[in-house]
Parts: structure tokens; C-alpha cells; sequence
């Protein structure tokens, strides 16, 4: 069947690339206008086709157009175009060279490779379809003549400015300067420490003063007696002191000691007690107790075995009893009833 070549050109018209299987596929590119001043040409934009004997896979693009047009099954249609593959493959292996009216013209070399060269009459590009080379005449363009240049003479006997020693010269009057500037007009040596204004010529250097600062100790904690028993605790303390104006130094005073007063034990006389705590710690009931008696009950400890309990408040009777429950149960406090 002929005609197979313009189904080709008229899908690559609306698509870059189309693959005829068992031959080759044609990959488009679009190449934007081109303009040639020495022969006055100006080239429409178009297509340009490279063809690749590897792309045989069948994508059913080709086959779905001739069915289409010549009202042919699939089947039917594969087997006509199989035949114009084969047609073509014979001839270029006899050496003979094919052309295919718009696309272009194909050759076997001797190594077995296939060459395409595009027909360069016909456009590819749809928005450029019909579209031909615009001919023109190009204009010379006229040579502006510059003018001459001067060259001026150079002066005798001018010396030349070695930057090197300039550069040289600003970075060493500074060091010079500072290295006599800092020992004899600041106290930087002495004391080891430097500041932003002994770089000032302008910064007046105070005389060092010493100030003589009292050291305020806090007085030692009064010991109350109460039946609660403080661990012993040493927390050191910062005192700061002034060495000179603007200089001050901090040292470190360590606390005294306290010795904590031994742990009472509490006479349960009342008939019960709401337990909200047991521990096998002594500082940590201490800790609730004080708690508990911040939020206004009459907590107190209870140590009648191997754990001191936390009591939040001790009743005489059961209505007592209710209603330090109930104001337990407001904080959140769950407990349980001791008997005394």
C-alpha cells in the first residue's frame, strides 16, 4: 500500500515523535528563524528531524492513523505496513538510496549505518507550514572612522608611586605608635587586662583607686523549735568587690553549717487522724507537712513505726472527721482514716 509517507508527515505536523515500527523513529526539534546578512536570507522557524534506527517499539500511533484513514482493521493495517518496512530495508541493503518525498533521503554506508538527511524545501512546523525563505538585499554597513588617538609622551624624570611601601608604611606606623603608646601611658602591662579605650590617645586614663567595700554576711537562719528536721545543707555565696573603677572581681564565701534539730516525736491524743502521706524519708514528710499547713490545715507528723505519716488534721469525733475530708478532697488530697 502507498501513502504510508504521508501519514508520517502529517503526524509529525502535530507531533515530535513518531516511530515506524520495524524501520526507525523520527525525533522533531523546533529550531527557531535564522538570519544570513552576507546572502540575505531570513529562514523561517522550523522542525528539524533526526532519525534513529533503534526506535522500533510500536507506540500504535502510526498504525492507529492508517486504520483510521484507509477504514482498515488493526490487523489488516500492521500487515501493510510490515510489507513497506521489509520493501524498504531490501533496498538499502542493495545499496540503493531512498527518498521519501517531503522527509528526506536515507543511505546505507558500507559499516552498516544509516544516514537521513531532511528535505530542506518542506517545513515541519504547523505555525510555520507554507512558509519559505525571505529573500532581501542587506545593506553595507558604513565603517565609522575613529579618530586618531594621542598618545601622550611620559615625563621625563617622574618617579613612579611604589604602592608596596606605601601599604608597607600604614600598617607599621600604627604598631610603632601602640608599642609606645601602651607601656608607658596605660597600665594594660600591670594589670593584664585590656580595654577598648587604652587604643584612644584621646581617653584620659584615670589613676587606679581601691575602694575598700565591707563584706555584708547574712546572718545565720534562728533555728525555731519545732518538730521538723533540716538536712544539712553548705551553699556558697558570691560577694562582689571593686579593684578599681570599672574593674570588680567576685569571691566566693562558703556557708556555715546549721545543725538540725533532732526529730520530736508527735502524742497522737486525738481519737482519729486523716493519713495523706506515708514516707520512708523524713525530709520528704517535712516537705508535705509545711505544704499542707500553707494551705491552711493542721497537719503534723506521726512516727509510731518504720514510716512517718502525714497527717492533715486530727478530729475527736467522725464529724470532725467528714469535714477535714471534705476539705482535703477540695485540694485534691486523697487519704485514709487512722484510728488512735
Amino acid at each position: 500500500m502507498q501513502g504510508f509517507e504521508d501519514i508520517v508527515i502529517q503526524l509529525l505536523l502535530r507531533h515530535n515523535c513518531v516511530v515506524v515500527p520495524g524501520f526507525g523513529g523520527f525525533v522533531a526539534k523546533q529550531v527557531s528563524a535564522e538570519l544570513d546578512l552576507q546572502k540575505g536570507i531570513l529562514s523561517p522557524p522550523k522542525k528539524a528531524l533526526l532519525f534513529n534506527r533503534f526506535l522500533l517499539t510500536d507506540d500504535g500511533l502510526l498504525l492507529a492513523e492508517c486504520a483510521r484513514q484507509y477504514g482498515l482493521y488493526y490487523e489488516d493495517a500492521k500487515g501493510q505496513l510490515q510489507d513497506f518496512t521489509d520493501a524498504l530495508q531490501r533496498q538499502l541493503l542493495n545499496g540503493e538510496t531512498i527518498k521519501l518525498a517531503k522527509l528526506g533521503t536515507f543511505t546505507r554506508q558500507s559499516d552498516g549505518q544509516i544516514t537521513f538527511e531532511q528535505d530542506r524545501f518542506f517545513n515541519l512546523l504547523l505555525s510555520s507550514y507554507g512558509l519559505g525563505n525571505l529573500n532581501f538585499v542587506s545593506k553595507p554597513v558604513e565603517k565609522i572612522e575613529e579618530s586618531p588617538v594621542i598618545e601622550l609622551e611620559p615625563v621625563v624624570g617622574a618617579s613612579k608611586i611604589k604602592w608596596a611601601r606605601v601599604a608597607a608604611a600604614a600598617c607599621f606606623l600604627p604598631l610603632a605608635f601602640y608599642s609606645f603608646w601602651i607601656p608607658t601611658q596605660t597600665n594594660a602591662l600591670q594589670s593584664g587586662l585590656f580595654s577598648s579605650s587604652d587604643f584612644n590617645p584621646m581617653h584620659e586614663q584615670a589613676e587606679p583607686a581601691y575602694n575598700k567595700t565591707k563584706l555584708r554576711l547574712k546572718s545565720a537562719p534562728v533555728v525555731s523549735n519545732s518538730n521538723l528536721e533540716f538536712e544539712l545543707k553548705e551553699r556558697a555565696r558570691l560577694e562582689t568587690y571593686e579593684w578599681q573603677p570599672g574593674y570588680s572581681f567576685r569571691v566566693q564565701i562558703p556557708a556555715e553549717k546549721s545543725i538540725a534539730p533532732a526529730p520530736t516525736h508527735v502524742a497522737t491524743t486525738a481519737a482519729y487522724d486523716f493519713i495523706v502521706g506515708c514516707f520512708s524519708n523524713l525530709q520528704n514528710a517535712q516537705t508535705l507537712q509545711l505544704k499542707l499547713q500553707r494551705d491552711g490545715f493542721a497537719a503534723r507528723l506521726i512516727q509510731n513505726g518504720p514510716l512517718t505519716k502525714v497527717s492533715a488534721g486530727a478530729a475527736q469525733n467522725l464529724t470532725e472527721l467528714q469535714q477535714i475530708q471534705q476539705q482535703a478532697a477540695a485540694r485534691g488530697l486523697q487519704g485514709w482514716v487512722l484510728n488512735n
